[in-house]
C-alpha cells in the first residue's frame, strides 16, 4: 500500500469521528459515578505547561497531561492515530500541509470555546523555539498556521514533511486556554493549567501531589471517576506497599523482580508491555580517547548486555540490536549485541592502548580513564547496570569512576554546553513519545548546529555524520513509506557502526493495578494512562 492510500485511510478513519466520539463517551461516562482513583507515580510533577518544558519530569508530566489536556489527534494504547479535538483531517499530496476540521462544542475548562483561533494560538506558541526547546524535530518544519473559519485550521511547511500526524499527536501539542494566558500571564499554566481534557485542576503541590477533578462540560461526556490524585512516591518498595495496603490504586515502574509474585496476589493485576525506549550510555565524542571509533566499539564488546537483560531485569528486557527499539516504526536490525572481552582488548590495543600498569591500560604514559555518570532511580536498574558495566570495563584495563546524580537534577547535567560536560559516558534513554522512529533518530543523532553550545535536541554526545544527516533529511521529505524505511534502515546501520552509544537494553514497562479498577492503559511509550480509569 502506498503512502497516499495510507493517508486516505487515515482521513477516512478520522471522518468517522461521530461514531468514535460516541464510543469515547460510552468509555468515559460509564453510568453511575465511580470512586476516586489514586495513582502512585515514580517521578514527580513540577510543571504542567506543554509549551514550557513542563513534561521533562518523565513520564509523570505526560501522564497528568493526558487527563488535563486534549490534542487535535490522540493515540490509542497501541499508538494508532485517533481523532480528538479534530474530528477529521486531510494531508496534502505534497506533504506540505495538513487541514483539520474541529469538532463542535468542545470547551476549555474556563468555558471558552475551542475554535480555530484558539488552536492557531496554541500551535504558534509551541512553534516558538525559546518556549519549547526539546521537541524541535517535529515543530521546526511548521512555518505557518491559518484559520480560514472557526472550525478549520491549516498548518503548513515549506518542504514536504512526512511526520505531520505525529506532530499533533505529541504531548507538546496539547491545547491550553488562550484566555487563561491572556488573563494570568504566560507562565501561569505551569502551576495553574487550564486545558480541555476530561479532568481539570483541583489542587497542585509541585513535586508532591496533583489532584484533578471531573470536568462537567467535557465534550466526550463527564468522566465516571470524580477525582484522580497523582501522588509522587519515589521508592519502588513504598509504591508496592501502598498498592498492597490500598493507599493507592495504580503504580508504575513495578520492580521486575516482583512482577511474578505480585501476579500471584489475588487483589493485584500486573500489566507489562515492551517499551520503545532503548537504554544506553551516551559517549561524549568531544573527549579523547572516546572520539576514536575503535575505543567506542571496544566499550560495546566489553559489556555483557544479554546477561543484563536476562538477569538484572529477569527477562523483562531485551538486548538492543539497533539504535531504535524493536517495536518502533521503521526499526531495522543494525547489528548483534555481542559480548567478547578478548575482542574489546584487541580493539583497544589497535587504538594504541597496549601497556598495562597496575591493571590499567596506558598509552604514551597516560592511563585510560573514564568518568561514568548515572542517575539514581530515574531509569530502570540504572545504578545496577552502571556498576556491572564499570566492572566489565575495569576488567579490560579502564580506570572507571562512577558519578551518581540525583534524578531531579539529571536532565540538566546532560543538556549543558560542551565546556560544562562532566562525563565521558552517561546513562540515557530516549522515548519517542510520538511513536516515530524518524523523530527518535533525528532527536539523538542529527548534528547539532553548534557542538559547543547547549543541545538542539538530545544529541548529547555531539555525534556528527554528514551521511546520517542526509538520510534523515531525505526520509523526512519522502512520501513513500517503504522508501522511508529503507533510508532509516541505512541510518541505523551507520549509527550502530559508529557506536556513539554503548547499546544496552529495551525494557518492558510494568504497571500494577488494584483489582476492581478498570480502564488503566499502559502505552509502549512508557506512559501509564489513567484518563479512562474507573474505581
Amino acid at each position: 500500500m502506498d503512502r497516499r492510500s495510507v493517508l486516505k485511510l487515515a482521513a477516512g478513519a478520522a471522518a468517522a469521528a461521530p461514531l468514535s466520539a460516541l464510543n469515547l463517551r460510552r468509555a468515559i461516562a460509564q453510568g453511575a459515578a465511580g470512586r476516586p482513583i489514586t495513582y502512585g507515580q515514580s517521578t514527580s510533577l513540577t510543571a504542567l505547561d506543554p509549551g514550557q518544558g513542563g513534561f521533562l519530569n518523565y513520564p509523570a508530566g505526560y501522564e497528568a497531561a493526558l487527563c488535563l489536556y486534549d490534542r487535535l489527534i490522540d493515540f490509542d494504547e497501541n499508538l494508532r492515530f485517533v481523532p480528538q479535538l479534530a474530528e477529521s483531517w486531510q494531508i496534502a499530496d505534497d506533504l506540505k500541509s495538513i487541514r483539520f476540521v474541529l469538532r463542535r462544542g468542545a470547551k476549555f475548562h474556563d468555558g471558552t470555546p475551542i475554535d480555530a483561533a484558539a488552536v492557531k494560538f496554541n500551535i504558534e506558541r509551541t512553534m516558538d523555539r525559546q518556549r519549547t526547546p526539546t521537541n524541535r524535530p517535529i515543530w521546526d518544519p511548521i512555518t505557518a498556521v491559518e484559520a480560514p473559519d472557526d472550525r478549520t485550521v491549516i498548518a503548513r511547511t515549506t518542504t514536504p514533511f512526512s511526520q505531520l500526524l505525529n506532530i499533533f499527536a505529541h504531548g507538546s501539542a496539547a491545547m491550553v486556554s488562550p484566555t487563561a494566558i491572556q488573563r494570568n500571564g504566560e507562565r501561569s499554566i505551569a502551576q495553574n493549567p487550564v486545558g480541555s481534557g476530561p479532568f481539570m485542576l483541583e489542587s497542585f503541590n509541585p513535586g508532591q501531589q496533583l489532584i484533578v477533578k471531573a470536568f462537567d462540560d467535557y465534550w466526550g461526556g463527564k468522566p465516571a471517576t470524580p477525582r484522580i490524585t497523582f501522588q509522587f512516591i519515589a521508592e519502588a518498595a513504598t509504591r508496592v506497599s501502598a498498592l498492597r495496603t490500598g493507599s493507592v490504586d495504580v503504580i508504575d515502574a513495578v520492580p521486575v523482580q516482583l512482577i511474578q509474585s505480585l501476579r500471584r496476589e489475588q487483589n493485584i493485576e500486573v500489566i507489562t508491555k515492551p517499551g520503545l525506549r532503548p537504554m544506553g550510555f551516551v559517549i561524549n565524542l568531544t573527549r579523547a580517547p572516546y572520539d576514536n571509533v575503535l575505543v567506542r566499539r571496544a566499550l560495546n564488546f566489553a559489556v555483557p548486555v544479554q546477561t543484563i537483560a536476562e538477569r538484572v531485569f529477569f527477562g523483562f528486557a531485551r538486548a538492543s540490536d539497533s539504535p531504535l527499539a524493536f517495536n518502533t516504526r521503521d526499526y531495522r536490525k543494525a547489528g548483534d549485541p555481542v559480548f567478547d572481552a578478548a575482542r574489546a582488548r584487541a580493539l583497544l590495543a589497535e587504538a594504541g592502548w597496549r601497556d598495562m600498569v597496575n591493571n590499567v591500560l596506558h598509552k604514551d604514559g597516560q592511563p585510560l580513564k573514564m568518568t561514568l555518570q548515572t542517575s539514581e532511580g530515574l531509569f530502570p536498574g540504572d545504578v545496577a547496570v552502571t556498576e556491572i558495566a564499570a566492572r566489565a570495563w575495569q576488567q579490560i584495563g579502564i580506570d572507571v569512576t562512577i558519578n551518581k546524580i540525583d534524578r531531579s537534577a539529571y536532565w540538566d547535567t546532560l543538556r549543558q554546553e560542551r565546556a560544562n560536560l562532566r562525563f565521558d559516558l552517561a546513562m540515557f534513554g530516549f522515548n519517542p513519545s510520538n511513536a516515530s522512529g524518524l523523530y527518535h533518530l533525528e532527536s539523538l543523532f542529527k548534528s547539532n548546529a553548534d557542538d559547543n553550545a547547549r543541545l538542539d535536541v538530545w544529541n548529547i554526545g555531539r555525534y556528527r555524520n554528514a551521511r546520517v544527516d542526509e538520510l534523515l533529511r531525505t526520509a523526512n521529505v519522502t512520501p513513500d513509506p517503504a522508501r522511508q524505511t529503507d533510508l532509516l534502515g541505512e541510518a541505523q546501520r551507520i549509527i550502530w557502526e559508529d557506536a556513539p552509544y554503548v547499546w544496552l537494553q529495551v525494557n518492558e514497562n510494568a504497571t500494577a493495578i488494584k483489582r476492581g479498577v478498570s480502564g488503566v492503559e499502559l502505552w509502549p511509550i512508557v506512559f501509564t494512562s489513567v484518563r479512562k480509569a474507573r474505581g
